[in-house]
């Protein structure tokens, strides 16, 4: 992971600002829900809400809505950019090459690495980069001010997390290891298609035409069955984790409920834990698809390593 390294040390005045706003972000969401609380145990227990309350509501709603939206533009920005250094460092590795080392590449593995790995690399960047960060960081900052609200009720609705978290490392080796088969048949059908155009001249003359299109079918079915199985998997895989992340919010209503009905909590409490359950249980339903994309997207970083060159921040 030494190319992911350079590239974020490369970009770090832009990451920096986006990891300062996503706190800032879980902190704005906090604060919301706390002013909510207090709206909800005010009308339940029959008082007036004062002006002063609404107001200090919609102050947090407009905060909410600008650190979202600067949120989106920064880690946007950002993601786009390691993107373009990734590929500009692909295609500098290229113009620093000797005329005899470009006459002994492979154009079908480079070609097959630009529009796989490099594509897929990029597509993870702009999509999943940040959105791992971000709920890494809400599921720190929500869970430590559940536990400061309410230990009890934060530790037993949340018990069922620990079996999840098992599910997801299992789970995330499962889906990883098909995922690394369907791209290494992937690349291995590119390879025998980029053979297949080099020695075309040569099929002609020996009328080799039916055998090599067996061989290349077989390596085409290879590819749709690894490919078919990794998304079988994954899908089984995360329909299991859909139904375990149900557990701790069931949890809530039960254990909630109970401490309502004996005083221990008020309603609004109970409404701050349902509305950021996602936060907690929502990052582990996500987790076990998460990681195996981090899997396949590491396993693609150290294929384009050596042919990447990223100049050092300066």
């Amino acid at each position: 992971m030494s190319l992911l390294i350079k590239l974020l040390y490369k970009r770090i005045g832009l990451i920096t600002p986006t990891i300062i706003i996503s706190i800032f972000a879980i902190l704005a969401s906090l604060w919301w829900n706390a002013q909510l609380s207090t709206i909800i145990n005010t009308i339940n227990a029959h008082n007036f809400v004062s002006i002063r309350t609404i107001i200090i509501a919609a102050i947090a709603i407009f905060i909410n809505m600008g650190l979202a939206y600067s949120l989106n533009m920064c880690s946007g920005w950002t993601c786009e950019t390691l993107a373009h250094d990734l590929r500009m460092g692909y295609a500098k590795y290229f113009t620093a090459l000797s005329l005899a080392e470009i006459e002994n590449l492979n154009a079908g593995e480079q070609l097959s690495r630009l529009q796989n790995e490099i594509g897929d690399v990029s597509g993870f960047l702009g999509a999943n980069l940040f959105t791992i960060v971000n709920d890494l960081i809400k599921f720190i900052g929500t869970f430590s001010w559940m536990l400061w609200l309410n230990p009890k009720l934060t530790l037993l609705a949340n018990i069922p997390t620990a079996i999840i978290m098992w599910y997801t490392v299992y789970s995330s080796k499962v889906i990883g290891k098909a995922t690394y088969r369907s791209q290494q048949a992937n690349a291995q059908m590119n390879n025998f298609a980029d053979t297949l155009i080099t020695i075309f001249p040569v099929l002609r003359l020996f009328d080799a035409n039916l055998l090599l299109q067996e061989k290349y079918n077989t390596a085409l079915e290879q590819w749709e069955s690894a490919s078919i199985s990794q998304e079988s998997k994954r899908a089984k895989l995360m329909s299991l984790s859909a139904l375990l992340s149900c557990i701790p919010l069931l949890l809530l209503f039960l254990i909630g409920g109970t401490q309502i009905i004996r005083g221990t909590t008020t309603i609004g409490t109970l409404y701050i834990f349902i509305n950021l359950s996602g936060n907690v249980s929502g990052v582990m339903m996500n987790m076990p698809g998460r990681i195996a994309m981090f899997r396949g997207f590491s396993a693609n970083m150290k294929r384009i390593e050596p042919f990447v060159s990223i100049e050092k921040r300066r």
